[in-house]
């Protein structure tokens, strides 16, 4: 399976195996989430969050 992540005109294929895939769905029912952009995009603020508040 693959996840595709558009940029500018550009796609990012990243290949996820079955069990990824599933959990990404869970996250995304979990918290309301459409599209796999925005799990994306919220997985990658919450982790920068995290690292922000060590420093």
């Amino acid at each position: 399976m693959y996840l595709i992540v558009p940029e500018k005109n550009k796609e990012l294929h990243v290949p996820i195996e079955t069990e990824i895939f599933h959990k990404l769905e869970d996250i995304k029912v979990y918290h309301g989430i459409k599209n796999n952009t925005e799990i994306i995009r919220f997985l990658i603020t919450k982790e920068y969050r995290e690292i922000q508040n060590k420093e």
